[in-house]
């Protein structure tokens, strides 16, 4: 069986978030179960191009960051960012695409059996090409929570959605075209199952896990990323890891909880990429306690975690966070915004979740400062990351995909 993994994310000027990283892992690691995989998209540190890759032209790349950087350098970010901006960007997107040269008759040449699709914009491309794919069955994977219940066509999450499927009749409209486009669908929670059944019944559920090709931690290494961090022996260190996008992740409440709390000791690491880094960047430059990092390399993702004793998701919004169970896996406690958790992990832990309200940061400043000052709460949390890391582990995720792909390729139904 042959797996075509299409990844469009990863545009340039857009951080790379879960989407990318996911088809990373499932590109790299399916093939432990009998299935062969080949990738379509842009560039990424997750993906090694070989003889089953087709990597994207990087001029329109090279073109979009340059022209980001110059919206920064002329303070243009709140028009670039604004709904009029967004509504153009993706009208635009619709109507131009991606450059796609050669790519038709490599999809031809391979002939595969399943498509993956990780976002919206994948869609506005598979309609393009549809002709080349014959057969292959197209499946998409919910990263984008396309299903969400959206109060207009103007929201800012789903404006790739309603300006970016073809001419416009209405929100509820574009998502029937959108999920009924797919052959299948993976959604990562069941909140996102009980909207999507009711437009495409093909629909299985896989939660997100540890994203890292790596889990290794060495000791000596460690102790050079405390030294480089100037992280004191004392430290009671809160991490934040992702994108950095002010709209869903909500990093401003973590950024005004953190700068409440007194004492040398603490510090605020926070790691990613995204629009809103130079408002954190404002937001931290009183405080010397706030190391903001950028992206650092996959290699260093895990002693980022390691050095953490508290990991804080302060999200509006989450499908279902894979770093919260990276998090875990390395050992730090959890602190969850109430917004951020699905049914799934209530249901499963949530007698057991430490959460705040991501609208009030001084209930999350109180609670940061409870973590560190107890240490019961902290034993608490310590066994709930652990039993969450083996709950989500990456090899149950894998195996779940291989599981719906081969029942998808032999019955056509998950």
């Amino acid at each position: 069986m042959k797996v075509l993994i299409l990844d469009l994310s990863a545009k340039a000027g857009v951080s790379l978030g879960g989407a990318a990283r996911v088809a990373g892992s499932l590109f790299n690691d399916l093939g432990k179960h009998g299935i062969e995989t080949y990738y379509l998209g842009y560039g990424t540190p997750y993906i090694r191009p070989n003889e089953h890759t087709f990597i994207l032209s990087g001029g329109k790349i090279k073109l979009q960051g340059m022209a980001r950087k110059m919206v920064h350098r002329l303070g243009l970010n709140g028009v670039a960012e604004s709904r009029p901006g967004r509504i153009a960007y993706y009208s635009m997107y619709s109507i131009t695409g991606v450059h796609l040269e050669g790519a038709e008759k490599w999809i031809e040449s391979i002939s595969p059996d399943i498509i993956l699709a990780s976002s919206i914009q994948d869609y506005i491309v598979l309609k393009r090409i549809k002709e080349h794919l014959g057969k292959a069955k197209i499946v998409y994977i919910e990263h984008a929570n396309a299903s969400g219940a959206y109060k207009s066509a103007l929201d800012y999450n789903v404006l790739s959605l309603t300006f970016g499927t073809g001419f416009y009749k209405g929100l509820s409209a574009s998502q029937e075209r959108f999920f009924k486009f797919f052959d299948g669908i993976i959604a990562l929670n069941k909140e996102q199952k009980e909207r999507i059944e009711k437009l495409n019944p093909n629909i299985a559920v896989i939660h997100s896990s540890v994203l890292m090709e790596s889990l290794k931690i060495d000791r000596t290494k460690l102790k050079n990323f405390k030294r480089r961090l100037e992280l004191p022996n004392n430290a009671k260190t809160v991490l934040y890891l992702g994108r950095l996008s002010e709209t869903q992740k909500n990093v401003s409440t973590l950024i005004l909880a953190f700068k409440g709390i007194k004492g040398s000791e603490f510090r605020l690491i926070i790691v990613g990429e995204g629009k809103s880094m130079p408002l954190y960047a404002q937001m931290s430059k009183s405080d010397e306690r706030i190391l903001m990092l950028g992206r650092v390399p996959e290699e260093d993702l895990g002693y980022c975690y390691s050095v953490a004793g508290l990991y804080v998701l302060p999200s509006i919004w989450e499908s279902f966070n894979a770093t919260m169970i990276e998090a875990a896996y390395f050992g730090s406690g959890l602190l969850l915004s109430k917004l951020a958790i699905n049914k799934d992990i209530m249901e499963r832990f949530g007698k057991r979740l430490y959460t705040f309200d991501p609208y009030n940061a001084d209930e999350l400043r109180k609670k940061i400062i409870s973590y560190f000052s107890k240490s019961k709460l902290r034993r608490r949390l310590n066994l709930l990351s652990r039993d969450m890391a083996k709950e989500y582990s990456r090899e149950k995720q894998i195996k779940a995909y291989a599981d719906c792909l081969k029942k998808l390729y032999n019955t056509s139904k998950f």
